[in-house]
């Protein structure tokens, strides 16, 4: 079974990648989201945290994915031009998500 610390050092690795190419697009939101999800998690990783906080976290973070307006319609362009340095956003944006499900998904089945 992984552990949990390394799954939060894990998300906070690919969180830390995502915001500094987000930092690329300085008009985008999102960046913001992204973020404040780094600062609760490296919090959470400087204290003695619970499996509902960092359950939040990871619902916090995958909450951006999906539906319309959402994160994944997220197209990183300025006057016409894709941003030069988003190259790498998509696999970024995907290890992140992949990192906050891993962690609901191994707390939903650790309760109980």
């Amino acid at each position: 079974m992984t552990n949990p610390h390394s799954q939060l050092n894990e998300l906070i690795a690919h969180l830390a990648a995502l915001t500094e190419i987000l930092a690329l697009d300085t008009h985008s939101h999102w960046g913001t989201h992204f973020r404040n999800c780094l600062s609760i998690a490296r919090a959470l990783a400087g204290s003695r945290y619970d499996a509902d906080e960092l359950t939040g976290l990871a619902c916090s973070v995958m909450s951006v994915y999906g539906g319309m307006g959402s994160f994944n319609d997220y197209a990183p362009w300025q006057n016409g031009r894709f941003i030069v340095g988003m190259e790498s956003l998509d696999e970024a944006s995907n290890r992140v998500y992949m990192a906050a499900r891993a962690i609901r998904l191994r707390n939903a089945t650790d309760v109980g």
